[in-house]
């Protein structure tokens, strides 16, 4: 593409012919519009536009642009086709001044994106941008406006002249209020600032603009400006102002320059730089040029050159790194999307891989103050993994994200009955408190039809849901992965994702998992950076699974159903890198024990409320399975009245309380009534009554006990996990605040419901998938963007056949990851292999940069203007849009008061037998096989939408 945003002949892709049955997916030209669309569409004008040239009338915008294309059909004009900013405000691509004021629609929307930006650029489909009764250009429009408006862009009053009108400008009289050298709107004025940063005049800081209340608005150390003395600026250094890693390596610009210091205090995100007399270039990713990024050479990214890392200034200690290359080297990064919402607050970062990506995403708008519409989101749709989602920013409802999730839910069940709900509660890449939850929805309709459905159930009067064109149908309901994030009292953000059940198995059950686990969501201004790291291999973790099981009267089936998952659970765990036990204890291990005949001095398969370690699962099945060898009962002589599966636990693990648990002797050997040495611990409660240990007048003191007797068990890592019935449910004894619930909370843990047996089994899986996480030493220094992961490791180092260069994301052979924990595992053939220790592991992804302490959106002045529609005027003084004028529009268009806009006037375009009116194009179509135009003998040319008798 030229500086303009049009494509020249040197990247038109293919020769366009007619006569090609797939003219509908083939852009010859990468201007948006299929060449079946030039070829066959006839504009008002009376003209075709050619599909050979991808800017017909000579404007300097593409067709598509102007035709409001989002998407070129062609997968080979990736990189080269330019979407349209503002797909609702099209003007004709044949015709070279739409409204006729003289000036070519290039001309008015100077940047030429298809987004008409108000107090910076004229409306090309406007003849007076500002109302005043003078034409944009030198020409008259009869009944408009008289030609030659000196001044015609819309702003007001600017006192400072920095091009931005008084009632947007947050320092009126002030043009440079952060003292960096850029002014704070598009205008420089002699001697005291450059052209400048609000560029589009707003009053809003967009995400390609500068903040201009903040001398350093990356937060990266280095000025948005020039030079100033001893400070260093962004433009002398030929660095990005927006971007704290212009070129992308993982390291920050100031750091590569070696500062120390920030520029902007209030900055959380600058590193000083902690050996300042060596740097690198903050503009090439690769400064010694050994294929390694910068910042994968300086793994911890301070500055310095530490024990185990390669140097960026060394081109020759990274040529045995071939892992690292394949991982991080610059063109072998996954691919990445970021979708802004700036008023809402949001920013997402999805991958791409070819075409699997959001290639649909569309804005969620609701009624606002003043007749406008308040941007609060996105949907997105993505056709290869047939996953959508909708996430937006509203108001918290309730006190807690657990109150959010619970209302969520019920919002979620309206649209389609839901089951096995899992949930855990956890903290964002940022650092807020969320909630996730995963559902079973029922429901055979379309994917996007459901995610339009989900969005106007949370969003009363939303607009702006996805197209149903091309949706995908999904077979036996959805899987739904629901994050609920809670950033302050005032502002929650909900994300919603889902893809058909039939696909559950296939890669996007990962991308609809990665949206929902903390990792995906920032703030609008929050930045994105690379980073790689490096690895060992070791051998493999030791984890003992200890269930805390009700054993009372009501338990049987319940007990049953966790038994019957044992065997997915062996193959889980031995396809993991996890060297794993598991014992069960009881809700009838008490200290002092009655009668006598129940013992808890050690867990055999007798009287006793515990049974030992063991790796059998098959034992382990019996133990949970009436009429079984070593049944732990439900309602025997040992089952108190009290059920306590908490406090069970407890005593199990504490020695001098007559429990059996301990570390191991001194010896260090595998005792089955002892846990090991360094040991990853694991507690899964399951029970459908509350803990009853303590009374609701001690609580939450005692879930404060629990709380504090489990952090202090001198083991690796513990993990909780619950089956349990909420509150109020299943007829049993419940506390409040509910115990287990509460206490599992607290510890990130995974829970669900025990009243629905079919979802014991999800639940067991969802554990274990946490358990596997929690436990693996592959823990990465940054949070990662889940999606963007690349893995790779030395050849030969795997237990099976693996694609090391680029391990698979799988459950069978291959690699997750584990966002609450920020590790890494490993499956199947691709775990590394334990007789092979200290192999290469390296690791790239994405990652944030927190540039936003504000937890809540900052406000736009004037927000109803954004969201001005039509022709309407935003009016500064009253921040509200008008619509004060009628247009004569051109042939083909009629005016509309209520859209204040020149609409398509399909009954005008005559568009003959063989063609269709389109209003959205406001084009003649070519109807399928030419409608009723030819006549017996003719066969459709359906291209050119002419008629051909035999032989063409």
């Amino acid at each position: 593409m030229d500086a303009g945003g049009t494509v020249d002949a040197s990247t038109v892709i293919d020769v366009p012919n007619p006569d090609r049955p797939d003219n509908a997916t083939r852009d010859s030209d990468c201007d948006g519009l299929s060449d079946a669309d030039e070829f066959g569409n006839v504009y008002p004008s009376g003209n075709r536009t050619d599909p050979s040239r991808s800017d017909t009338d000579g404007d300097g915008i593409p067709d598509g642009v102007e035709a409001g294309r989002t998407v070129s059909v062609d997968a080979r004009c990736a990189g080269l086709f330019q979407p349209d900013g503002e797909p609702t405000s099209a003007t004709d691509p044949t015709r070279v001044d739409t409204d006729g004021d003289g000036l070519n629609d290039g001309a008015e929307d100077a940047n030429r994106d298809g987004t008409y930006a108000r107090g910076v650029e004229t409306d090309p489909r406007n003849p007076d941008s500002d109302g005043d009764g003078r034409c944009d250009g030198p020409n008259d429009v009869m009944g408009v406006c008289t030609g030659g408006d000196p001044t015609p862009i819309s702003g007001g009053m600017d006192a400072d002249g920095d091009g931005i009108p008084d009632p947007l400008d947050g320092a009126p009289n002030n043009p440079d209020r952060d003292g960096d050298g850029l002014c704070d709107g598009p205008a420089g004025i002699m001697g005291v600032c450059s052209a400048g940063e609000d560029t589009d005049a707003d009053g809003f800081v967009d995400a390609t603009e500068t903040d201009p209340a903040s001398k350093d608005s990356d937060c990266d150390g280095l000025l948005d400006g020039d030079d100033q003395g001893s400070q260093r600026g962004e433009r002398t250094n030929g660095t990005n102002p927006v971007n704290p890693d212009s070129d992308g390596d993982g390291l920050l610009d100031g750091l590569e320059l070696g500062l120390t210091m920030a520029v902007d205090v209030s900055c959380p995100a600058f590193a000083p730089d902690l050996d300042p007399g060596t740097t690198t270039n903050p503009t090439r990713a690769d400064t010694d040029n050994d294929g390694i990024p910068d910042g994968a050479e300086d793994a911890n990214h301070n500055g310095r050159v530490d024990m185990g890392e390669l140097d960026p200034n060394n081109g020759t200690d990274g040529t045995g790194e071939v892992t690292t290359r394949e991982a991080c080297a610059l063109d072998r990064l996954v691919q990445v999307q970021r979708h802004f919402v700036g008023p809402a607050d949001l920013q997402l970062i999805t991958a791409v891989r070819g075409m699997d990506a959001f290639s649909q995403t569309s804005i969620l708008t609701v009624p606002g103050t003043g007749g406008a519409r308040d941007q609060v989101g996105l949907v997105g749709f993505n056709p290869v993994s047939g996953v959508a989602f909708a996430v937006f920013t509203r108001p918290p409802q309730g006190a807690t994200v657990a109150a959010q999730e619970t209302a969520g839910r019920t919002r979620l069940d309206g649209v389609g009955n839901l089951s096995t709900p899992i949930t855990y509660q956890l903290n964002t890449w940022d650092g807020y408190d969320a909630m996730h939850g995963s559902y079973a929805m029922a429901g055979n309709v379309g994917v996007k039809a459901r995610i339009n459905a989900i969005a106007a159930a949370f969003l009363t009067g939303v607009d702006g849901q996805l197209d149903l064109t091309g949706d995908i149908t999904a077979q036996g309901g959805f899987l739904v992965e629901a994050e609920f994030i809670r950033r302050s009292a005032n502002t929650a953000v909900t994300m919603v994702a889902l893809l058909p059940a039939n696909r559950a198995m296939g890669p996007g059950q990962f991308t609809v998992r990665d949206l929902a686990d903390g990792s995906t969501i920032g703030q609008y201004g929050d930045a994105m950076g690379m980073q790689c790291d490096r690895f060992l291999t070791s051998g493999y973790a030791s984890v003992d699974i200890l269930w805390s099981v009700d054993n009372s009267a009501s338990m049987s089936d319940e007990q049953d159903a966790v038994a019957a998952s044992a065997a997915a659970m062996e193959a889980k765990l031995n396809g993991a890198t996890v060297d794993w036990r598991t014992a069960v204890v009881t809700s009838a291990f008490y200290n002092p024990r009655t009668p006598a005949s129940c013992p808890n001095t050690a867990c055999g398969e007798g009287g006793q409320q515990c049974r030992a370690w063991t790796r059998d699962l098959a034992q382990f099945s019996r133990w949970l399975r009436e009429g079984q060898t070593g049944w732990i009962g439900a309602g025997g002589t040992c089952n108190q009245p009290r059920e306590e599966v908490i406090y069970s636990a407890q005593l199990l693990l504490s020695p001098s309380a007559g429990g059996v648990a301990s570390f191991v002797p001194v010896a260090a050997q595998e005792n089955p009534n002892k846990l090991r040495e360094d040991v990853n611990l694991v507690i899964i409660f399951v029970g459908d009554a509350d803990d009853q240990h303590y009374e609701n007048a001690q609580l939450p003191m005692g879930v404060d006990a629990y709380e504090t007797f489990f952090r202090a068990l001198p083991v690796r890592s513990l993990t909780m996990g619950a089956i349990a019935c909420p509150g109020g449910q299943c007829g049993e004894t419940q506390r409040t605040p509910h115990v287990i619930t509460t206490l599992v909370n607290r510890f990130g843990g995974v829970q669900g419901r025990l009243d629905t047996l079919a979802s014991i089994g999800p639940t067991v899986d969802a554990i274990l998938d946490a358990v596997i996480g929690n436990v693996s030493p592959y823990r990465l220094t940054q949070p990662a963007v889940s999606s963007t992961i690349k893995v790779a490791m030395d050849q030969g180092s795997t237990v099976g056949q693996c694609n090391t260069s680029d391990v698979p994301r799988s459950r069978e052979n291959g690699f997750d990851y584990d966002a609450r924990s920020r590790t890494l595992s490993f499956f199947g053939n691709c775990r590394p292999d334990p007789d092979q220790p200290n192999k290469r592991v390296a690791v790239s992804y994405r990652t944030w940069v927190d540039l936003t302490p504000n937890p809540d959106p900052v406000p736009q002045p004037c927000a109803a203007c954004a969201s001005c529609s039509g022709l309407n005027i935003c009016n500064l003084e009253r921040c509200a849009c008008e619509c004060n004028q009628t247009l004569s529009c051109n042939v083909g268009f009629r005016w509309d008061a209520n859209a204040c806009d020149c609409v398509c006037d399909t009954a005008s375009l005559n568009c003959g037998p063989a063609r269709q009116a389109d209003a959205t194009l406001c084009a003649c179509t070519c109807r399928e096989n030419c409608g009723t135009a030819c006549v017996p003998g003719e066969i459709c040319q359906q291209s050119l939408c002419e008629c051909i008798g035999p032989g063409g």
